[in-house]
């Protein structure tokens, strides 16, 4: 039974304690095959987000890198092999999803549980993970664009209503 709790410690879903300490008060009074069970129910769906997540930060670097607004002035042929990475990164990722519901799915039948990641649903992070990664990307370049003095704001006097006709 320790065995089992071992693996159970090391799955890597980043889970608050509060919830591991509910982890292991619910499963810590099953018989040994029951535990097998659970443990290799917990360690596929683990598998399966950490293979995703690290297509996502794979992703996120490729769109940080072709973010460079410089790549515009290079060649067409730049821009295409950009565009074929970002669909192949685009095509493991939908893959990983597949994958990933499908655990999800077990451990919510098999044990009622919720997969969560970093405290949050995974399944609600995964359908916002895309625009959320562009929306912190578009945020960092517009605080480098202001921190290099890039983007000045002016003010514009005021609109006089009497002129707009």
């Amino acid at each position: 039974k320790q065995w089992y709790q071992r693996r159970v410690r090391g799955l890597q879903l980043e889970m608050p304690d509060q919830v591991r300490i509910e982890m292991a008060i619910k499963y810590c009074n099953q018989e040994p095959a029951q535990l097998k069970r659970t443990t290799e129910l917990w360690e596929g769906v683990c598998g399966a987000i950490v293979s995703r997540e690290r297509h996502i930060l794979e992703l996120e670097i490729f769109e940080r890198e072709s973010s460079d607004p410089k790549r515009l002035f290079e060649r067409q042929a730049g821009r295409l092999r950009e565009e074929k990475q970002r669909s192949v990164l685009h095509r493991r990722i939908k893959k990983c999803d597949k994958v990933v519901h499908s655990h999800i799915q077990k451990v919510k039948d098999k044990l009622g549980d919720k997969v969560t990641y970093q405290g949050r649903e995974y399944r609600d992070k995964m359908s916002r993970d895309m625009t959320e990664m562009l929306y912190w990307l578009q945020q960092e370049r517009r605080q480098t664009a202001l921190e290099r003095g890039g983007m000045v704001m002016i003010d514009l006097p005021p609109i006089d209503p009497s002129s707009i006709v």
